[in-house]
């Protein structure tokens, strides 16, 4: 799958993968992620392409990386196009997944059900 294409829930799944995370589909919804919160040791909602608190540590880290990957995707002025601009963190979270795997995942729904799958 084009991580171009990425949504959510998948793309915060791969979002957490590409941050070392574990992510697992938690119940909550169709296709819901979360990660272990390493302090309290509980699940938590994992969902990086809507949420900037779980948004911002990723682009504080990686920002001149992702920069470079929304230039290369949209051209110099990404920051001023309608396309970014109503999606950014969609925007921002597919360009750190590319940097950690590249323009291709593998699809991880099953067919008939909106949920990750086990990861490979």
């Amino acid at each position: 799958m084009k991580v171009l294409s990425l949504e959510a829930p998948l793309l915060n799944f791969w979002v957490a993968k590409s941050a070392g995370l574990k992510p697992v589909a938690d119940g909550r919804g169709a296709g819901s992620i979360s990660v272990m919160n390493p302090d309290s040791g509980e699940l938590e909602p994992f969902q990086p392409s809507i949420d900037w608190s779980q948004a911002g540590p990723i682009l504080a880290d990686q920002w001149y990386e992702l920069e470079g990957v929304l230039i290369e995707w949209l051209g110099p002025l990404w920051p001023h196009l309608e396309i970014f601009r109503e999606n950014s963190l969609v925007w921002f979270m597919r360009a750190f997944v590319v940097l950690r795997f590249g323009e291709e995942v593998e699809e991880l729904f099953s067919s008939d059900e909106q949920r990750p799958v086990e990861a490979p």
